[in-house]
């Protein structure tokens, strides 16, 4: 294949590139005819906001790459369609790595969600007035430096900055009052405006989750984003419309979320290319495939059974799916197409980092979740299922109530290479 060729493709599947719902890869796998992956949450996110007689608060979240920002940018545009000003900001971009959170750095992120990029003197009246409100708040409390948009350039560009005005703020008294009063008056100008405010806070899941520590350490991570939401809701139910996301682990106390932050945890499945019997499922495979082939056209492919194959291995991940495609791309060197040779390869390369990270513990833990696809009950693997979520090692499912299943790509590993489809089998699958 011609190397202009290949760098389109390489360009097209960037494994971490949320995609626009107007971008011409976008597929939605939650259309009507297909819901592959349950009741589609953006539909209940907006049903929730819609009904609402007050402000509300709602927690999403799901697998790094399984289509979160999508799902949400579809969300603003579905509110936006029906009268409502929504403000999509990434708060991953304020929150840092280095330490657990703490319930102002949320705080502080809604403040500046709201908070005009650029000259405020381009934003509509009532966001100046925010811009000036907050912009008197952050530099009487935190004693920040420059006007109104350099405040939040600060913010923005330095993290030590952002920890800095945080850290801060933990020590103020009525903080969550001043935060609370700022957002109310936010949502009256915006409907005074004519538009109901809704704040989606998205890529704070990605932050602060101790991934790199040892265990303890981890444990202290995760338990300050429990404690934000279970211990210290009342801060993060602002007087306007907010949908964060969080991070995966955080389903393992789904009950104690629902009971103490009033809201439920939704939860963004895989695509279901298998059912529950292990068996693949023809319209979630056709489906990724047809996915792929905004990215990559079918006629770059030797046969129709190669991207449905390929689209099997991932177990409805497509961020693996596209994972697989660019190692192809590394090997396809001058052939014509993409062949089963290089698709296997590809896959068995992709393979080997997850099997390198399968430590004993987690072999054990999935093999009883792959026949019986629910997570045993037991304390010691339910301690287990933050890494195997976080490590993309263990994948959920929906299909009437949730399950779980290991990745396919660990199936022969477990004792289960007998369910991993065949070539023959693809070469005859219809979706």
């Amino acid at each position: 294949m011609h190397e202009d060729l290949l760098r389109e493709f390489v360009a097209a599947c960037k494994p971490e590139e949320p995609v626009s719902p107007e971008d011409h890869r976008h597929f939605d796998f939650d259309a009507p005819e297909l819901r592959l992956r349950g009741a589609p949450w953006r539909e209940r996110l907006a049903q929730v906001i819609r009904l609402a007689s007050e402000p509300t608060a709602q927690l999403v979240t799901g697998l790094r790459g399984s289509g979160k920002t999508t799902e949400l940018r579809q969300l603003q545009r579905k509110l936006q369609e029906s009268g409502r000003r929504v403000v999509l900001a990434d708060a991953g971009q304020w929150l840092s790595d280095d330490r657990p959170l703490e319930t102002e750095d949320l705080m502080l992120a809604l403040v500046l969600a709201l908070y005009p990029a650029g000259r405020p003197d381009d934003a509509a009246e009532w966001v100046r007035e925010y811009a000036n409100k907050a912009w008197t708040f952050l530099a009487s409390q935190v004693e920040l430096s420059g006007d109104v948009e350099g405040v939040r350039v600060q913010l923005t560009t330095d993290e030590t900055v952002f920890e800095r005005a945080a850290k801060k703020l933990r020590g103020a008294d009525g903080l969550r009052r001043e935060i609370h009063s700022l957002l109310a008056d936010a949502a009256e100008a915006s409907r005074r405006d004519g538009e109901e405010l809704v704040v989606l806070l998205d890529g704070a899941e990605k932050r602060a989750v101790g991934d790199l520590h040892e265990r303890e350490r981890r444990s202290a991570f995760h338990n300050h984003w429990f404690g934000s939401f279970i211990l210290s809701g009342r801060d993060l139910r602002p007087p306007v419309h907010v949908v964060y996301t969080v991070p995966p682990f955080m389903v393992r106390r789904g009950a104690e979320l629902a009971a103490n932050f009033g809201s439920e945890l939704h939860f963004l499945p895989m695509v279901r290319v298998y059912d529950r019997e292990s068996k693949l499922d023809p319209v979630g495979v056709e489906a990724l495939t047809r996915a792929l082939f905004k990215r990559v056209p079918v006629e770059h492919f030797a046969d129709e059974a190669t991207p449905r194959w390929l689209a099997a291995q991932s177990g409805g991940y497509f961020r693996d799916l596209l994972r697989f495609v660019t190692e192809m791309v590394y090997q396809v060197g001058d052939a014509p197409q993409f062949t089963r040779v290089h698709a296997e390869a590809a896959v068995s390369r992709i393979q080997q980092s997850y099997l390198e990270a399968l430590v004993r513990e987690d072999k054990q833990v999935l093999a009883e979740v792959h026949p019986s696809k629910s997570f045993p009950d037991q304390e010691a693997a339910q301690l287990r299922m933050d890494s195997l979520l976080q490590g993309f090692k263990m994948f959920r499912y929906h299909n009437g109530s949730a399950w779980y299943d290991a990745h396919p790509l660990c199936w022969a590993e477990l004792g289960f290479a007998a369910d991993l489809p065949s070539w023959e089998h693809l070469e005859e699958l219809r979706g």
